[in-house]
């Protein structure tokens, strides 16, 4: 009787997983019992693996917590990653309802939601699975990196002079300050709507401006030479 893989060796045992005769070069002891190579190779790489199972009401606490962006990054112990989302998406949504831009919530809220949705359930497989999930930033360092902006002094001056500004204009509002001062509220709403538009026009055209200036002074290193 020849061997089930090797037909031109003859068979010198039966493997007690397949039944099959196999050869000497196939036989393998495990446990003082004779296994082929072959099923050894089928339960090592076909192996399923176990996944972790969890209660209907984990379950559906979870479901009620991927409905807030962050929460369910946060519940599996991402609190790096959820934090980010929530300052996000929430963050984002204030400030664009405070400078009166409401129309632009739905570019915010859309979006971060459905990536906190799916990416919550997509972790939570993968944590299910037993792989280890690193709690990283949302955006690559290498890709949004903070260094450079918190180092110019300028635009966090900027930032912190226009914030201050309307916090300002918000404590103002609230004893009627701008009602004696303008006497109609639609000046007060033309100028406070005013103010962000101007700001994103004025910083486009300084960073327009301060991209040719490095194009002007190549182009001039070439002329002289």
């Amino acid at each position: 009787m020849n061997c089930k893989y090797h037909s031109a060796q003859e068979a010198q045992s039966i493997c007690e997983k397949c039944k099959q005769p196999i050869c000497p070069d196939c036989t393998i002891k495990v446990d003082d019992q004779t296994v082929c190579s072959h099923c050894i190779q089928e339960n090592l790489f076909s192996e399923q693996p176990v996944l972790l199972k969890r209660s209907s009401l984990e379950k559906f606490l979870f479901f009620c917590f991927s409905l807030i962006p962050g929460a369910a990054h946060m519940h599996m112990g991402l609190f790096r990653r959820g934090l980010q989302l929530m300052i996000i998406t929430f963050g984002g949504i204030s400030l664009i309802s405070f400078i009166g831009l409401d129309f632009l919530i739905p570019l915010v809220l859309i979006p971060a939601w459905f990536f906190s949705f799916f990416e919550s359930y997509h972790l939570r497989r993968q944590l299910d699975k037993g792989q280890v999930i690193n709690d990283q930033d949302l955006f690559d360092r290498q890709l949004f990196d903070y260094t450079p902006l918190l180092k110019n002094r300028r635009l966090v001056g900027s930032t912190i002079i226009v914030i201050g500004i309307f916090s300002l204009m918000h404590e103002m509002e609230r004893y009627s300050f701008f009602v004696r001062l303008f006497r109609e509220w639609n000046y007060y709403y033309m100028i406070r709507g005013s103010l962000i538009p101007l700001c994103l026009i004025l910083g486009g055209i300084y960073l327009i401006a301060k991209a040719k200036q490095p194009t002007k002074v190549i182009s001039d290193i070439s002329e002289n030479q």
